[in-house]
C-alpha cells in the first residue's frame, strides 16, 4: 500500500495532543493497574482515526466510484427528507461520520422498500443499500453508530436474482424497456431515428412556470433566502447538475458581463467541460445582491459561490453565511426541503434541470443548441426533450 506521509504526520501530532490532554486530564486514573498511558493512546487513536475514516476511505477510491456514491447517499438523505425527518446542516453522508448518528437497521431497511416504491431497478437498490451499508459500517469504527446496531444493518440484504423477478413481477411496471425517437439534425438532410432506455424511474417530478417561479423567489430579507434564491436560479434558469454548481466559485461570477463560467466534472475530458453562460435576467438580478451586500468579502477570490448557512430561527434571527461550501448532498437536501415547503412532495436537483430543458425546448431550442447548454455530449438525450415538445415538427418541409 503506498504510505502518505502528511497523513501519517498528521495523525501522529493528533494522537499525541489528545494523548497529553487525557494525561493532563487523568492524572488520578493513571494510578489505577487498569488504566495505563498505552490504554489512553490507544483511545485516543481509535477516535482520531475514526474522525479521519471517510476522508482516508475516499481517498482510495476513484473519481468514478466517488460520485456514484454521492448519488447513493444524495438518495438516502431525500428518503430521511420524505419520511419527514429534518437533517442537521452537517449531514453529509459522504464526509462527515457524525451525519450518521442515529441511523439503525430499521431506517436503512426502509431505504430499500422506498428505493422500490420509487421504481428503481432491483440491482439499482442493491447497489445503493451497498454503499449505504459500507458507510454505517464505518460510521461504527468512527464511534457514531452503536456497534450492536451496525451488525444489525448489515444483517439488511438486498434481493437475490430471483427474488428481484418475484417482487417486479408483483409491483406495478415503472420502467419502459425503450423509447424511440426521430429528428433531423441541423444542416442535415436525413432524419436520424435512434432507441434508449429510459430512466429509471417512472418520470421526473413535473413543475410548472408557477412553482419554479416560487422557488427562485426571494422568500424573506435574511442571507439564507438570498443564497437559496441564487440555488434555485442556477438550477431551474440554467439546468446546471448539482455536481456543477456544488464546484462554482464565485471567481467564475462576472456580474459587470452578466455572465458565469463554469465547470462540469461529469464530462471531463471532453469539449463540454467548461462553459459559459449568460446569465438570465432573475439570475443576475439575485446574484448581484447576493455577492455585492452578503458575501464575505475575505472569499470573493477563492471561496465557493453556493455557501453554507447557519441555522434561521422563526424570530428570522440567524440564516448567517459560513465560509464552507454547500456540498452536493447537502445542496440536494435543501432543494427537497424547499419544495416541500411549497407542497411539491419530491423535488431533486435533477427535477430542476429536467424543467429547464424542458422549457427550453418549447422555446424552440435545437438539438445541437440544447447540447450546448446543458454540457450532453449525446444528442440522445436531447432529442428526447426536443420530441417531447414536438419541436422536431419545425424541420419538416
Amino acid at each position: 500500500m503506498t504510505q502518505n506521509p502528511d497523513f501519517d504526520e498528521e495523525m501522529s501530532v493528533t494522537i499525541n495532543v489528545r494523548r497529553d490532554l487525557v494525561l493532563g486530564n487523568r492524572g488520578r486514573e493513571l494510578q489505577s493497574p487498569g488504566v495505563t498511558p498505552l490504554v489512553i493512546a490507544g483511545q485516543a487513536a481509535n477516535q482520531a482515526a475514526g474522525e479521519s475514516i471517510f476522508q482516508r476511505y475516499l481517498q482510495e477510491k476513484s473519481p468514478n466510484t466517488i460520485k456514484r456514491h454521492a448519488r447513493d447517499l444524495e438518495l438516502f438523505a431525500e428518503y430521511l427528507i420524505d419520511a419527514g425527518i429534518p437533517l442537521l446542516n452537517s449531514a453529509d453522508f459522504q464526509y462527515e461520520p457524525f451525519a450518521w448518528q442515529g441511523v439503525t437497521w430499521g431506517i436503512v431497511a426502509g431505504f430499500t422498500q422506498w428505493l422500490l416504491q420509487e421504481g428503481y431497478a432491483i440491482a439499482s437498490i442493491n447497489a445503493r443499500l451497498s454503499t449505504v451499508r459500507t458507510y454505517a459500517q464505518m460510521a461504527v469504527k468512527a464511534g457514531v453508530v452503536d456497534r450492536q446496531e451496525g451488525l444489525l444493518i448489515q444483517t439488511v440484504k438486498g434481493f437475490s436474482r430471483q427474488g428481484g423477478l418475484n417482487v417486479d413481477a408483483l409491483r406495478p411496471q415503472t420502467r419502459k424497456e425503450t423509447a424511440t425517437y426521430d429528428y433531423k439534425p441541423e444542416g442535415k438532410k436525413q432524419r436520424v431515428v435512434v432507441s434508449r432506455g429510459s430512466t429509471k424511474k417512472a418520470q421526473a417530478t413535473i413543475l410548472d412556470d408557477d412553482l419554479a417561479e416560487q422557488l427562485t423567489r426571494v422568500q424573506n430579507s435574511s442571507p439564507q433566502a438570498w443564497r437559496d434564491a441564487v440555488l434555485m436560479c442556477l438550477l431551474l434558469d440554467h439546468g446546471l447538475r448539482a455536481s456543477e454548481v456544488a464546484i462554482l466559485r464565485a471567481s467564475n461570477i462576472n456580474l459587470s458581463r452578466g455572465e458565469m463560467r463554469f465547470f462540469r466534472p461529469k464530462v471531463k475530458g471532453t469539449s463540454q467541460e467548461w462553459a459559459s453562460h449568460k446569465m438570465t435576467p432573475g439570475m443576475a438580478e439575485v446574484a448581484s445582491y447576493y455577492l455585492e451586500h452578503l458575501y464575505p468579502p475575505t472569499l470573493r477570490a477563492e471561496g465557493f459561490f453556493i455557501l453554507g448557512t447557519t441555522r434561521l430561527l422563526k424570530n428570522g434571527e440567524g440564516g448567517q453565511l459560513l465560509g464552507e461550501s454547500l456540498s452536493r448532498i447537502r445542496l440536494s437536501e435543501r432543494v427537497a426541503y424547499l419544495g416541500k415547503k411549497l407542497g411539491i412532495t419530491k423535488i431533486s436537483a435533477h427535477d430542476c434541470r429536467h424543467y429547464c430543458a424542458t422549457k427550453m425546448a418549447r422555446l424552440g431550442y435545437g438539438v445541437d443548441e440544447l447540447m450546448a447548454w446543458f454540457g450532453w455530449t449525446s444528442a440522445q438525450t436531447a432529442m428526447r426533450y426536443v420530441a417531447a415538445a414536438d419541436v422536431q415538427k419545425r424541420y419538416k418541409g
